[in-house]
């Protein structure tokens, strides 16, 4: 692992860890308010956020397990575990985010009954929510790393959750309209989903080892033709290896007269250039040779 990759794995450490501490702090706090405030935004926001620190801990998880050298069984290493950990962070999500809109639904459907949620203390604990998340959110923005992408849509998702807690709390404390908690939590959390859609796509396309998203394979393949020596590709593959890095396999078709080594050079170093394509296996056939395309 090169200096610049370990410089970004000890950052995103350190985003992790002060996320997770903050979370688990303030969820503490939701919970024990919740039931006090008999709100059950504050509760399923609480069982949200508990759902945010895990994937907090699932991608620190896979930072670590990339950090290992590769073995004689695992000759890549473990960089797929931050595929495995955006899956799974954004399945999380999805599945913490329909309880939310179930619970949300069964309280709705019986919001006459049971005792007045405290819309103040509600809102001030929320508010406390929109801080932590918002701060936490605001570690992951900016990164185009897919778990970092993650976990953002997790926490500004969780703050969004939170100011409408924050806001329908001081309405209910003038108004008395019970059946706003669980409205407001139905629409954020449709909202999250609808936006964060994109995150469970790409990552359930990534652990499928689809070419990652930025680099079309046919923009490679006119590439490749591009060069002189190359007269034609076969078994051209591209997929994932981590959320940051890619991998690329190919059979191509050169004349006999050709320099192998300044064709390899060409190749490999165009692929990195253009395509930030690192690792690159090359198998270099002549023309006269007949080629029989494997089944993958």
């Amino acid at each position: 692992m090169n200096s610049e990759k370990m410089s970004h794995t000890k950052l995103a450490s350190r985003r992790y860890w002060v996320g997770i501490i903050l979370n688990i702090i303030f969820i503490v706090i939701e919970f024990v308010f919740g039931g006090v405030a008999n709100s059950i935004a504050l509760v399923t926001d609480a069982v949200h956020n508990l759902a945010d620190v895990l994937s907090l801990v699932l991608s620190l998880f896979a930072l670590y397990l990339m950090s290992k050298k590769p073995t004689k069984r695992h000759t890549y290493g473990f960089y797929n575990t931050t595929i495995m950990s955006a899956l799974t962070n954004s399945i999380i999500l999805f599945v913490s985010l329909t309880a939310v809109i179930w619970e949300s639904i069964v309280r709705l459907m019986h919001e006459t009954s049971g005792a007045q949620p405290v819309g103040w203390l509600v809102a001030l604990v929320a508010f406390g929510g929109v801080l932590i998340n918002g701060l936490t959110s605001y570690l992951m923005k900016g990164s185009m790393e897919l778990n970092d992408r993650s976990n953002f849509w997790h926490f500004f998702g969780d703050t969004l959750l939170s100011l409408a807690v924050v806001i329908t709390g001081l309405i209910i404390s003038f108004t008395g309209w019970r059946w706003l908690d669980p409205v407001v939590s139905i629409l954020a959390a449709i909202f999250i989903l609808y936006e964060s859609w994109s995150v469970l796509s790409e990552s359930l396309a990534m652990a499928t080892n689809a070419v990652p998203r930025g680099i079309e394979s046919s923009a490679v393949e006119k590439y490749l033709l591009k060069i002189p020596q190359v007269k034609a590709i076969n078994d051209l593959h591209i997929w994932p290896l981590s959320t940051t890095q890619t991998a690329l396999s190919a059979h191509l078709e050169i004349s006999r007269d050709c320099d192998y080594f300044k064709t390899l050079d060409a190749v490999t170093n165009g692929l990195e250039h253009d395509f930030k394509i690192e690792h690159v296996t090359i198998q270099l056939e002549t023309c006269d040779k007949e080629h029989c395309e494997a089944d993958i």
